[in-house]
């Protein structure tokens, strides 16, 4: 199976006025255990970003200066995604955020939606009960990908799109490992 792990930074939340800065997708088969291609790329956006978001992303206004704009490379990492043609797009609360954030700049900039299933990490998490620490805010279970990382014993540098996808793929192995071992059993004895 082939999974487009994807992940964005952008300059905030809101789907109309915020821009990405940062789009990363590597495209990962199940069956071979190997990645087969790659796409990252930063992002000029069309206005500065906030202290906020510089200081969760690492990502400066002097970083992104010097990049394409958002169009320019929304374009080519459409075409890329056609063209590769996935089984899944997986990411990390992909379903709420990244994939509504991709298809309103689809419809900003009239390309053709991402019309593929997604798989969405945050969704898994849940769902399977992976022991994530508690917030002390909310006391509740923290399922943000950091927490599920190191639930898992993962370690990375959080908030760089290229970097939390490259997690995600360890994460979303260590969530499926005995679906993963059930499947290339099965494969092996040709089922």
């Amino acid at each position: 199976m082939k999974l487009l792990f994807t992940d964005l930074e952008t300059t905030g939340f809101d789907r109309r006025w915020d821009y990405i800065i940062e789009v990363a997708s590597i495209l990962y088969n199940t069956e071979t255990d190997q990645e087969e291609a790659r796409f990252h790329e930063y992002i000029k956006p069309g206005k500065k970003i906030p202290k906020k978001i510089i200081e969760i992303t690492g990502i400066t206004n002097q970083q992104v200066a010097n990049a394409r704009d958002e169009f320019e490379v929304l374009e080519d990492f459409f075409n890329f995604v056609e063209e590769i043609q996935p089984d899944y797009i997986v990411g990390h609360n992909y379903d709420t955020f990244d994939g509504k954030f991709l298809a309103a700049k689809a419809d900003t900039y009239f390309f053709n939606p991402l019309k593929f299933k997604t798989q969405d990490t945050l969704k898994i998490a849940r769902k399977k009960k992976v022991p994530v620490k508690f917030t002390t805010k909310t006391g509740r279970p923290s399922y943000r990908q950091e927490s599920i990382a190191a639930a898992y014993k993962i370690e990375y540098d959080a908030h760089s799109a290229i970097n939390d996808v490259s997690a995600l793929i360890e994460i979303y192995k260590k969530m499926h490992s005995k679906d993963l071992e059930i499947k290339k059993a099965r494969n092996k004895l040709g089922f």
